[in-house]
């Protein structure tokens, strides 16, 4: 499992979705901005979870939890009892399973772009896409930027991180998690519906949900979209 670690204070981890590898916010102009306004403040654990980047990609189906495990592991390896959640997308996921899971873990969670299940119909036609010869090579189409990254998942890894949110429901989670939440979701989102928004958002106790007028990708248009939200809630999370 690779991972990094940057800046020093109360440690926040970052938890990315389906196929990115860390280099996309540790490398390159601009790339770091993000991580480094975290950094400014927090110890930020990143990594690449099962089947992405520099950490094996076993030749198993991908689960959440076994992702929420595979982070749990890291967290002990590194000795730390306790900490914030950022996590994207596909990530938000293994962040829920971790924290109904490891409540006594978590102190915050942030969740971007998130969902807690894929609704039945997309359900059904992004598991046939990911399970066909065909509709594998459309799907990686769809995501040729992941390809591009330096350190990109193989075509076989990327499938399995698709097929682990189509067989994870998160919906009787919800009710479990016991840390202050806030939700940063975009209202023009085509692969979050804002049905599914508001259902994450109201099944979490005392969640707090911030909409964007973007869509899954808009914090790449605005990093301030997110981090100023987040560290806000951080900061107040913290003071109390």
């Amino acid at each position: 499992m690779y991972y990094e670690i940057h800046g020093k204070g109360e440690p926040l981890v970052l938890i990315q979705g389906l196929g990115f590898e860390i280099s996309s916010i540790t490398q390159g102009k601009g790339k770091s901005d993000y991580l480094d306004k975290y950094a400014q403040k927090y110890r930020v654990i990143v990594f690449d979870t099962r089947g992405s980047g520099r950490t094996d990609k076993p030749d198993i189906p991908y689960s959440i939890e076994m992702m929420a495990e595979d982070t749990i592991d890291l967290l002990d390896l590194l000795g730390i009892k306790r900490a914030h959640f950022i996590a994207s997308s596909m990530g938000s996921c293994i962040a829920l399973a971790l924290a109904a899971k490891y409540p006594e873990r978590v102190k915050s969670l942030v969740l971007h772009v998130a969902f807690h299940r894929v609704p039945f119909p997309r359900n059904v036609i992004w598991g046939l896409m990911w399970r066909i010869p065909g509709g594998k090579k459309q799907m990686r189409k769809g995501a040729d930027f992941l390809f591009k990254q330096q350190y990109p998942p193989t075509p076989e890894s990327f499938a399995r991180q698709g097929l682990a949110p189509l067989n994870f429901d998160g919906r009787k989670l919800l009710g479990q998690i016991e840390a202050p939440t806030l939700i940063v979701n975009g209202t023009k989102d085509q692969a979050v519906s804002m049905k599914i928004t508001r259902e994450l958002a109201g099944g979490i106790p005392s969640a707090k949900l911030v909409l964007v007028e973007g869509d899954h990708l808009f914090i790449s248009q605005d990093l301030n979209l997110l981090l100023k939200p987040a560290l806000e809630f951080l900061a107040e999370v913290d003071a109390s």
